[in-house]
Order: C-alpha cells, then structure tokens, then sequence
C-alpha cells in the first residue's frame, strides 16, 4: 500500500512543481499603465517610485495583500512592490531583450539571468525537500503516532497526578513531557535499528524512575490493604491457629480498604480512565491511519481514501466511545469491588491472543479454541506452581522473567501485559493446611489447591514466590470465572522494542462486546 501512496503522492508534487516552475517564468512583464512602485505589498505602504506604460519589469517573487497580488521587484536598488493586474507577462522571444528591462537599477542584466536561474533553482530544490520530508513522516508515521500519544498521556498522567497531590499541573505536565522524551529516544534508537547499549540502559532507567511515581502508589495499594503478608512468606503457623487467624486478617483486611479509599480511587482514575483509554484510543488511531484489514485499505491506496470516513466513525467515535464509558464505569466500581494493577508475562503471539478483538481482526476468527478477552487457566497440573488458574504478579520485574522464559515456545518478541485485576477473596498459602500448602511447587497435586479454594471461597491464591516477589493465582480450574470483568487489560507493552505495543483492530472492550455479554450473563 505504501509504495504505491509513495508515488501516487511523487506525481502529484511533481505536478505542482512543473505548475510552479512554469508560473516562476517568465519573470519579466510589461507594464500597461501608469503604475506605483511602493515600499510594501499594498496600498497602505508609501509610494517609492512610478513605472510608465510600456517599461518593462523583472519580478522575483509573488504574495497577495487584502485580495491583490503583489509582485517583489527591484527598482534602483530598493525593493518595491506593483500590482500584478497592471502588468502582462512577455512573450519568450521579447524576454530575451535584456536591454529592455528598465528598473533593475545599478544591476545589469547578466546579474539578473543569473539570479532568475538560482531562483528557480532554489524553488525546485525547496519542493524537492518537501517532498522528502513528507515521505519520511509517511514511513515514520507509526513512530510518530506513538510519540504524539505518548506525550498527550504522560503530560496528562503528570498534570493529574501533581494536582491530586496539590502540586502544580503545569509542573507535572512538563515531567511527563520528559518521560515521554525519553520515550521518544528509545524509539527513535529502535527505528534506525541502533545499538543502543548503554545509552537504551539509561534512558530504560530514567523512564522507569520518572514512572516511579505511578507504579509506586499501586504498590502503596498493596501493601496497605494486607501490611502483614510479610510476615508469612512460610508455613510456619499451626494448623489449629489457622482457621482463626484467616478471619481476624480477613477483617482486618476489610476495615483497610475503607480507609485507602482515596489511594484506590486515585489508582482506578490513573490506570482505567488516563492510562487505557490513551492506549485504548491509540490503538483505535492506528486503525484509522494505517488499517490492518484489507477491507478497510491496507493494501489499497484508494480503498484507504474511500473507507476512511467509515474507519473514523467506527473505530474513533464508535468504540472510542464505549472505551470512555467503560472506563468510567469500572473507575466507580473499583471504589467499592477493590482491584489491583498485576502483571503478566507472556509472548507476543499469546498476548495478541488474549487482549484483541476477533471481531476487528479476521485473521483471529479462524483461531480455535480460544475465547477473545479471556485469559485460559493451565489445563494440567505440571505446568502449574500454585493451582490451576490465572497467573500475575505486583511486580513488573517477576512478569518480564516470565516473558523472557518464553516457556510457551511460541516465539515472538516477549511481552508483558498490564491489567486491573478484581482479586477478591485472597488466601496466602501459608495460611492454607499444612496438608494443602506441601502441594504447592513443582511436585505438587494442585487439584487440592484448588478443591480448598473452592470449598472455602477464595478466589485468588497469594504466595512469596521463590524468585523473591509476590504472585498471585486466579483460580479458575474450570476457565469459567477469569471473564474480562474480573481481569481487564490495559495495555501490552513490549520487552524488546521497550514501548506500548499496538493491538491490531484495538483491544476487546470490557464490557460491551458480544463474547464478553454472553460470558457475563451467563
């Protein structure tokens, strides 16, 4: 497709070069009156001089004042300006009379041919460069997609963030003007196929220590809602404590979320409405400039021009605004079924399967055994640590080890996808019977986890996992509860390329898609 937009666009520049060079000459007229010279292009600047009927006259350049065009001239070595109405170009063989051109001043008229040629050189190699410059926005223009959006997102997560803090807005948006600096840079190093070296490392550290801020207060979150998980990283409780100590932290754990009512709902405004739907829009953006369905001219230069009013409508107004209004939706619901920012890591392959849309993508379509939106749970147990079910972490370092593991031997660049997650009713396994808690790992028989869980009434398993973070487990051993209400992806970002990673045809809402109603209701 780009190829022939390439010179589809070539020719028609070319066109309008060929129109302007031939407007540029000639650049010698006749006057047909009596006719002012004056100081500037109108008659509100001061008459300089007169030119008389028949004289002749070499104009340089062209601009229109209040309706009337202006031509640039030299007249005894000042500049002046006449009406063009009051002058009629002369025929090729006339222009060759140089001795008849009369206002060039002290110049003589070799000077003037030699200035006309630069001139019109100087016009061809300005458009020649225009010309350039858009076929390089053209084939950059995903990169600076990316940048645009990035600096909209990070410029109003800081303004919104100083001014929940009462900050200045206007500082926070400068800070996330320079996150998404950073941000462009490394793009910028991926692009050109650079090797970044320690110049990727640094600006990958500034960014995540800029970003610190918003990770930060979904780890606060955390922390507060259970501060003494830390204390059972091991099974070192009795077995007749248990029962009575799972109630007492289960309350207490109730009266937290009351009171970190302000930090939660300051997380669900940063991460539902200001992170996804600037992604999620994004995403939608994308589909309108460089469409992935062939239907809709992804490799067609007039079906692109012919479908894009439909692309607008559909994917900008249409799905942009059900991601509005699903964002906002989940933002109050988060205040009172509390959530999580988790991650997950995976390959690309696999993430694409998770997070798009099958209906926005046809190639998606013809996936079998798969449900759109959906995380699938591990189907058998040796393939599990703690359960059957849905795997994250709080952390972002233990979900990119897991995309570097690239266990699913899949292939594809690793990923990691960000999501809010409805934990529930959680159970820290050192807290579980001893019986149940010795098959967690390796060598576990992991339908006790879940039989446990379920007879009981949690839905998501917390353990200190052995790489020194902690993980969490969705229990879903019959894939029939990890519905988009409960895990909600946010964004997938990639590992290699250290960017949002564009979601063909945008990702499956939440909420208002067929797949995810008929998952819901029933």
């Amino acid at each position: 497709m780009y190829k022939r937009l390439f010179l589809t666009f070539i020719l028609i520049i070319a066109g309008c070069i060929q129109e302007i060079v031939a407007n540029e000459y000639p650049t010698h007229y006749r006057v047909t009156t009596t006719l002012n010279v004056r100081s500037g292009p109108g008659t509100e600047y001061y008459k300089i001089g007169q030119l008389y009927q028949d004289n002749h006259v070499t104009i340089k350049s062209f601009t229109y004042n209040h309706s009337m065009q202006w031509g640039e001239t030299d007249y005894y070595g000042q500049t002046g300006y006449v009406a063009m109405q009051y002058l009629e170009p002369l025929k090729p063989d006339t222009q060759k009379d140089e001795s008849a051109i009369q206002t060039n001043g002290n110049r003589g008229s070799s000077w003037a041919s030699v200035e006309d040629f630069f001139s019109g050189l100087w016009t061809v190699i300005k458009w020649i460069g225009i010309i350039l410059l858009v076929l390089i926005v053209l084939a950059s223009l995903e990169y600076i997609i990316q940048l645009v959006i990035y600096a909209a997102m990070f410029a109003g997560m800081g303004a919104l963030l100083f001014y929940i803090f009462g900050g200045s807005g206007e500082t926070g948006a400068s800070v996330g003007l320079v996150v998404a600096a950073l941000i462009g840079l490394k793009i910028l190093i991926g692009a050109l196929d650079l090797n970044g070296g320690l110049i990727s490392a640094l600006l990958f550290l500034g960014y995540r220590f800029i970003s610190l801020p918003i990770y930060g207060l979904n780890r606060l979150e955390h922390f507060l809602i259970a501060p003494w998980r830390y204390f059972f990283k091991s099974n070192w409780v009795s077995d007749s404590s248990k029962p009575t100590l799972r109630v007492i932290l289960e309350t207490i754990t109730i009266i937290m979320y009351i009171v970190t009512t302000p930090l939660r709902l300051a997380n669900a405004i940063i991460y539902n409405i200001i992170i996804h739907c600037v992604t999620g829009i994004y995403d939608l953006l994308f589909e309108v400039l460089v469409p992935s369905d062939a239907k809709e001219g992804s490799d067609d230069v007039w079906k692109w021009i012919y479908m894009l009013p439909y692309r607008v409508i559909y994917y900008v107004i249409w799905h942009g605004s059900l991601l509005l209004v699903e964002s906002a939706i989940w933002t109050v619901v988060d205040i009172f079924i509390p959530a999580l920012t988790f991650y997950h890591g995976t390959t690309l392959y696999a993430g694409n399967s998770i997070i798009c849309d099958p209906q926005r993508n046809q190639y998606l379509q013809n996936t079998s055994n798969w449900l759109s939106g959906n995380f699938m749970a591990s189907s058998t147990p040796n393939r599990t640590w703690a359960g059957r079910g849905i795997y994250f972490a709080i952390q972002r370092s233990l979900a990119m080890g897991y995309s570097s593991d690239n266990r699913s031997g899949l292939g594809g660049s690793a990923v990691m996808i960000v999501c809010r997650v409805s934990i529930g009713r959680v159970i820290s396994y050192a807290l579980m019977p001893t019986r149940v808690y010795n098959q967690t790992g390796d060598g576990g028989w992991h339908d006790e986890i879940n039989k446990f869980a379920d007879a009981n009434g949690y839905t998501t398993g917390e353990w200190w996992n052995p790489r020194g973070v902690w993980e969490y487990c969705l229990f879903d051993w019959q894939n029939g509860y990890n519905n988009p209400w409960r895990i909600r992806p946010i964004y997938m970002f990639n590992l290699e390329k250290g960017i949002a990673q564009h979601i063909p045809g945008g990702m499956q809402h939440w909420l208002f898609d067929k797949n995810v109603l008929d998952n819901i209701l029933g």
